[in-house]
């Protein structure tokens, strides 16, 4: 049978008006297979919604424009009431645990508060409900946590800031969906969300050799080493690996009970290695340099690991907590809606990047002009 002209095969709707029985009614389905794109994409785009792109929610628009398509306010009524009640039904179904030992990251650091907040907001946006909840010493047990989760229904668990002492949580992980925010220590091997410690240590090292500096030293706490995984001193090693043998300084680890005599061991170690450049992580060697009349830059230049916004003067690496809590809830969303809970088969670590700012504490050496305190 021959075809008509201009008439293919390939066609996979007919126009609008074409055929002699009455005209079809195109669904969402129909524009996704025309423009290429699941159905949530078409229906998100139709409602422009902005997680879809502009541009794909314009090319959107034109297919269901040359289809006539027309919203089902019946349906529409239906979708709008099913939302209602699922978000309804989601309601404080999320957790941020963290541990008894590191609560005080909630109080004068700044690293909890900006996790939870990015964490928090990414809930709220998602339709969850976002409670923190304490275990450790004087606060829950995990069998306790295990029993309040269960009960109030929540279904998706944020780990967040658990001291080394800490190497397991025990609880029945095959209730929850979870992820991990940094404690890359903790077990299960839970998807996790961190900083890029090891970038973060690389990027200073590079920014302060471009500065002039050539004796820089690694000042950090062994538990947080652990903690992160070693990466603070394996970013400097990968650094120290292409300098010369003479300009690598031998790492200053404490411990936290070392911290009482550290005034006199930062002393030692920097007349010791010669630094003329530290980087840490901890901002309180700050205090330490004012107590003990080192001056900054003039005795030793500084660059901080995490500079917190509230030492906007101090030169070194921006950590984006904020985005890695961010990061965290968007990954336990998506596990909560695909209802993948237990411990995955293989674990998953997304990394943030900080960038580098620079500072008069460390302003390079052909320009070393006193920091006034």
């Amino acid at each position: 049978m021959s075809k008509a002209p201009g008439k293919t095969d390939s066609a996979p709707f007919p126009a609008p008006d074409e055929g002699m029985g009455p005209q079809k009614r195109y669904t969402l389905a129909d524009i996704a297979v025309r423009a290429g794109v699941h159905v949530t994409t078409v229906s998100l785009a139709l409602r422009d919604h902005p997680s879809i792109p502009p541009a794909t929610r314009a090319a959107i628009r034109t297919v269901a424009k040359e289809l006539d398509y027309q919203r089902d306010p019946m349906l529409d009524a239906f979708n709008f009431h099913r939302s209602r009640m699922t978000q309804k039904a989601r309601s404080l179904n999320s957790a941020f645990v963290v541990h008894a030992g590191a609560t005080r990251f909630f109080g004068g650091n700044h690293y909890q508060p900006l996790v939870y907040a990015g964490a928090k907001a990414v809930a709220e946006m998602r339709g969850h409900s976002l409670e923190i909840f304490v275990v450790g010493r004087d606060h829950l047990s995990p069998a306790r946590l295990n029993s309040i989760l269960n009960a109030r229904g929540v279904s998706g668990v944020l780990l967040s800031t658990f001291e080394i002492d800490i190497g397991e949580l025990a609880l029945d992980w095959n209730q929850f969906c979870s992820v991990k925010i940094e404690c890359l220590h903790l077990t299960p091997n839970l998807d996790a969300v961190s900083n890029d410690q090891l970038q973060v240590a690389g990027l200073a090292m590079r920014s302060l050799r471009k500065l002039g500096y050539r004796r820089i030293g690694l000042a950090t706490a062994r538990e947080d080493q652990t903690r992160l995984g070693e990466s603070f001193g394996m970013g400097v090693l990968l650094e120290q690996a292409s300098m010369p043998e003479s300009e690598c300084v031998p790492p200053l680890i404490f411990g936290l009970a070392d911290v009482p005599a550290l005034s006199r061991r930062i002393g030692d170690w920097m007349k010791a290695q010669r630094v003329d450049a530290i980087i840490s992580n901890w901002n309180e060697l700050l205090d330490i340099f004012a107590t003990d009349g080192i001056r900054l830059p003039e005795d030793v230049a500084f660059a901080s690991l995490d500079v917190p916004p509230g030492l906007l003067h101090v030169a070194g690496v921006v950590q984006n907590h904020r985005l890695v809590g961010q990061r965290a809830m968007e990954q336990l969303a998506i596990m909560t809606d695909a209802y993948q809970r237990g411990v995955p088969e293989a674990q998953t670590i997304t990394y943030i990047p900080g960038f580098w700012k620079g500072g008069p504490t460390a302003p390079g050496k052909g320009n070393r002009v006193r920091l006034e305190r």
